[in-house]
């Protein structure tokens, strides 16, 4: 439901867009868990979960203040569709690196095809990547969080609203010598991750862009052949049209010349008859 006055922009999701959205959320992660804290701080928890549709509300309102003129439903949509590939572009990744097979290369060493075969997505981008692996290690973060406030559950792991439920119960069931080593290794496997993406990134965005290019380039060159071929039929019909306009005057005019001389023999005849 589109709210009154606002104008929801159609189509893909730009970066810059996903950009804002993935800021948003986690935004939304930590002033929902700091008011869960709170709550939980005071003894009353009865407010600590609030519909789905007014969270993404807020996520639509914080979108549009940042000129991501997207719907709340087209944000939770799309949202829903970062996580999933987010986490198969994960759990392959954690394999890669754990079998150190030749045959399975890093996510970011793939070919486009090379990715559907694996029924991987096509086209994660590693800045998007990135951004969720923050998001994703945040809210595991705020999940491990102390409670605040009074009573004996000080060290009570809290589980903020909405957290996916594999890294949070990966985050609650591990022990701290194994988040620290697993943090560790996220580092140097993001890094890894990051350096080995960003060229073949940069070598495939800027032969996405030359390929645009040229096909923009091409269009514009038929658009031109095209119009040409329409001006130079205009003009064949207008000659044309003139020519026939002229044959036709011509025509008209020898008529009217052979009708004139047909008049004028026969008054000239009945002249000379009446003469006689």
């Amino acid at each position: 439901m589109e709210e009154s006055g606002r104008v929801y922009r159609k189509g893909n999701w730009s970066l810059h867009e996903t950009m804002i959205l993935i800021e948003a959320k986690k935004v939304d992660y930590s002033r929902r868990t700091q008011r869960t804290l709170k709550e939980s701080g005071g003894g009353g928890g009865a407010g600590s979960s609030r519909p789905q549709e007014m969270r993404w509300k807020w996520v639509e309102d914080c979108c549009w203040k940042q000129g991501c003129h997207r719907s709340q439903n087209q944000c939770n949509d799309r949202w829903d569709n970062l996580m999933r590939d987010y986490k198969k572009v994960r759990s392959y990744e954690a394999s890669s690196s754990s079998s150190h097979d030749p045959a399975s290369p890093s996510y970011w060493k793939l070919e486009r095809h090379e990715r559907k075969e694996r029924n991987l997505p096509a086209n994660l981008l590693p800045e998007i990547y990135e951004a969720l692996s923050e998001v994703v290690q945040m809210r595991a973060a705020m999940a491990e969080k102390p409670q605040g406030g009074g009573g004996g559950g000080g060290g009570t792991p809290l589980v903020a609203p909405s957290i996916d439920s594999e890294d949070s119960q990966r985050s609650i069931s591990a022990s701290p010598e194994t988040k620290r080593k697993r943090g560790r290794t996220g580092e140097e496997s993001s890094s890894h991750r990051h350096l080995g993406g960003v060229g073949s990134a940069i070598s495939k965005c800027a032969s996405i862009i030359a390929d645009a290019l040229q096909e923009g380039e091409e269009k514009e060159g038929m658009r031109h052949k095209d119009l040409l071929g329409i001006e130079q039929r205009k003009a064949k019909l207008e000659e044309t049209k003139s020519q026939v306009a002229a044959q036709s005057m011509d025509g008209l005019a020898t008529a009217v010349n052979k009708l004139a001389t047909s008049i004028l023999g026969l008054v000239t005849a009945r002249v000379q008859k009446l003469q006689k």
